[in-house]
């Protein structure tokens, strides 16, 4: 993903679908995603338009973003990008030279083969390749702003950049840009650009709804693969057939010797699904870890429903870690700790780890040994219902304050609905405005709680509503960039960043 870095200058192969800067606060761009993993600060000295792939060169300093106006101004930079068009266009070179809001600008274009196309530029105005191109009658395949045919992604990449004191920095041109067939695998696989596997080695290779026709998300583990089958109304057997191809390109392409294949089908004979998990190829070990920003993490893929590390939190992980240095923090609904194993490994002075289940809170422990947090006492396990944790804890504020000390962080990550001893329920719908609200009463002014969520048919709106009813702030995070949100698809998961 690093193509080239010295005391001035980074460039990246920026991948499909990742805004240069975010467009708003709680979205991740390309420089806040180097700055939140990899504690990269750039300036933004040109930008590639979300759908753009390829070389984005970055400042270091404000003092190299100084020098990279002044080469703007001069026209020494040039940018070579190539793109795919379902038009014919005029000739097979030709310069066009249209102003772009009443400022002028200049676009190369060749012919390479086919519908391949390559444009050079210098200083850029916004979206001047695609104008250009639709200008002469070649719109960009996926460009449905400027009359594109659909195409699983932007066809535009670009493929070099030479700037006054480098070398050329390349980066080659994508896959699907000479792929025959279904591109959806292949464009999944440019959405990611190997950006989340320089941090971890668990990720989501294919997001559910991403690739046509197969309802399923793929999630890679180390050497092991874990596919959720979504539809309820086919076989195992038939949803085991119609994913083997796809399987074998995402174990070739992660190295994956093996994993499992989880269904559920309708019972004909009762109400509810039946769930089966079905070994594909090797089998992996009972529990095995994994690594992400060098924490290991307990998974287990055969003996429960969930594999033990929620992979759409590794960006508020991490901000939870970096947010962390000597905070007292209460995890709710903790299942196996992976926020408070963040929290402690950011320095937390405690993190309290709520759950009634037994088993999630030693996998938890086990969590803290596998990262020599065991032995700190920052950690700290609680079985118990969250809700009641919470009220003894007002409890004792209102009775005891000289006594109370509040909370700096605090992690609320319920299920959607839950039946507990003795048939007690939990609807989340029901409980979300209390839990905000004792969180809220918890914290100290100007402390943090992130809310989360996968109620995908709830109501975001009203989600959002009931926790800036209690909080002075409140920040919608989007998905790590290996869950797309795609045009269409239901929210997958709802994650909101609060602050007192």
């Amino acid at each position: 993903m690093i193509l080239y870095e010295d005391n001035d200058w980074l460039a990246i192969a920026k991948p499909t679908g990742l805004p240069t800067h975010a467009p708003r606060a709680g979205v991740l761009g390309a420089v806040e995603w180097l700055r939140l993993h990899l504690g990269h600060e750039t300036h933004v000295v040109s930008r590639l338009d979300a759908g753009t792939s390829g070389v984005l060169l970055l400042a270091r300093s404000a003092a190299a973003a100084a020098r990279a106006q002044a080469v703007h101004e001069a026209g020494a930079a040039r940018k070579t990008y190539e793109f795919l068009t379902a038009g014919t266009g005029q000739s097979e070179t030709f310069i066009c030279e249209d102003p772009l809001d009443d400022k002028p600008a200049r676009t190369e274009f060749t012919r390479l083969d086919g519908r391949r196309w390559q444009a050079v530029i210098t200083a850029g105005r916004q979206h001047q390749i695609r104008r250009h191109a639709a200008a002469r009658g070649l719109p960009l395949l996926g460009d449905n702003e400027y009359g594109g045919p659909p195409w699983p992604r932007l066809a535009l990449h670009c493929v070099e950049v030479a700037w006054p004191g480098l070398e050329p920095i390349r980066c080659e041109t994508p896959a699907s840009f000479s792929a025959p067939g279904d591109l959806d695998w292949i464009v999944a696989c440019e959405r990611r650009g190997g950006w989340p596997r320089a941090v971890t080695d668990a990720w989501r290779a294919v997001h559910r709804e991403e690739v046509g026709g197969l309802p399923v998300a793929v999630d890679v583990y180390g050497p092991w693969l874990n596919a959720v089958w979504f539809d309820e109304n086919i076989p195992a057997a038939e949803a085991v057939r119609r994913l083997e191809p796809l399987l074998d390109a995402v174990a070739d392409h992660a190295g994956c010797r093996g994993g499992v294949i989880r269904t559920h089908t309708r019972n004909p004979h009762r109400k509810g699904l039946v769930g089966e998990t079905r070994v594909w190829r090797e089998q992996p070990p009972a529990t095995f870890t994994v690594t992400e920003h060098d924490l290991r993490y307990e998974i287990d893929l055969l003996s429960t429903q969930h594999t033990g590390l929620f992979l759409d939190q590794r960006d508020t992980r991490r901000r939870l870690a970096l947010a962390a240095s000597g905070a007292r923090m209460a995890n709710l609904f903790a299942f196996t700790c992976s926020f408070s194993v963040a929290a402690a490994a950011g320095t937390a002075e405690v993190v309290f780890s709520v759950d009634t289940a037994k088993a999630c809170l030693e996998t938890g422990k086990t969590n803290f040994a596998l990262n020599h947090l065991d032995t700190t006492g920052r950690g700290k396990f609680i079985q118990e219902d969250a809700r009641k944790w919470l009220g003894r804890q007002e409890r004792r504020r209102d009775q005891r304050p000289d006594e109370f000390v509040p909370l700096d962080l605090v992690v609320c990550d319920p299920p959607v609905f839950a039946v507990g001893k003795g048939g007690a329920k939990f609807a989340l719908q029901d409980e979300w405005p209390r839990l905000a609200q004792s969180a809220a009463g918890l914290l100290r002014p100007g402390g943090s709680a992130l809310f989360v969520n996968n109620h995908r048919s709830g109501d975001h709106g009203q989600y959002r509503a009931q926790l800036a009813a209690v909080f002075g702030e409140v920040e919608d995070l989007r998905p790590p960039l290996d869950y797309p949100r795609l045009p269409g698809a239901a929210v997958h998961v709802r994650a909101f960043w609060c602050v007192r």
